[in-house]
C-alpha cells in the first residue's frame, strides 16, 4: 500500500476505534472485493470486544479487517515499524498529542465525515485540530491530577510559613509551584525529603512525568 493510500484511509481509525464502524478480523463472510482494513490497537484489555464488534461489522458489510494489538510498552515502536511497510495499518489508536504529532502526516481531516458528525460537542472539542481541520475521533478521556498525602499537606498548611490554608487552595500551577518550593525549603521541619515522589520508576511509569511534573523542580521524596 502506498503512503498516499495510508494517508487517506487512516483517517477512519478513530471512527472504528469508537465502535462506529469497526470491521472484522477475517471470517467467512468477508469479501475481498469490498476492501480490507488493518487496525492497530493499543488496548489489550478490550481486544475481545473489538473482535466481537468486528465480526458483527463483517457480517453486515462483508469488509474484512485484521486487528493487531501491541503491548503498551511496545506499541509506539510497533506502530513505527508497521507504518513503514507496504501493507501498513489503515487505522490505529493514539494516546495523547505526542503520538498524534508523530503520526499526523498519515491522517486526513475527518470533520466532513459521517463518523465525526456523530460526536457530541464535547467530543468534537477534544478532537486534535490543526488549522481548522480535525484529525481524530476521541473515544476515551483520561484526566490527570496530583495524588497528595493528606497528613503531610494538612501539617504543612498549619505552619506559619505555609503559602496555602488547605489542599483546596492548589488550583493552578503557580500555587503548586509555590507550595512545592515552600515544602522543599522547610522539609527538615516537616520531616520529609522533599515535595514530590513517584510510585515507580520503571518504563511503564515514564508517561507520568511530562504530564504531571511539567517544568517544576522535583525531588524524589514523600509524595505530597
Amino acid at each position: 500500500m502506498k503512503q498516499g493510500i495510508i494517508t487517506k484511509t487512516c483517517a477512519v481509525a478513530a471512527a472504528l476505534a469508537m465502535g462506529v464502524s469497526l470491521a472484522a478480523c477475517g471470517g467467512s463472510s468477508a469479501d475481498s472485493d469490498k476492501g480490507h482494513v488493518y487496525f492497530m490497537n493499543n488496548k489489550a484489555e478490550v481486544v475481545d470486544q473489538y473482535k466481537q464488534l468486528a465480526e458483527m461489522y463483517t457480517e453486515k458489510t462483508g469488509v474484512q479487517v485484521d486487528v493487531q494489538t501491541g503491548a503498551s510498552n511496545t506499541y509506539d515502536a510497533t506502530m513505527s515499524s508497521e507504518l513503514a511497510k507496504s501493507n501498513a495499518p489503515t487505522m490505529f489508536n493514539i494516546s495523547g498529542f505526542d503520538q498524534f504529532a508523530k503520526y499526523q502526516k498519515y491522517c486526513e481531516p475527518l470533520q466532513d465525515t459521517e463518523a465525526y458528525k456523530l460526536l457530541t460537542d464535547d467530543g468534537k472539542a477534544y478532537s486534535y485540530t490543526i488549522d481548522g481541520d480535525s484529525f481524530t475521533l476521541p473515544y476515551a478521556a483520561e484526566w490527570y491530577g496530583i495524588i497528595y498525602n493528606k497528613k503531610i499537606i494538612n501539617d504543612y498548611a498549619s505552619k506559619d510559613y505555609a503559602v496555602i490554608k488547605s489542599a483546596d487552595d492548589i488550583k493552578d500551577y503557580k500555587t503548586l509551584k509555590a507550595v512545592a518550593e515552600s515544602i522543599n525549603e522547610h522539609k527538615d521541619d516537616l520531616g520529609v525529603d522533599g515535595a514530590f515522589a513517584t510510585p515507580g520508576l520503571d518504563a511503564s511509569d515514564t508517561y507520568r512525568f511530562p504530564r504531571i511534573w511539567g517544568a517544576s523542580r522535583c525531588t524524589t521524596s514523600t509524595r505530597i
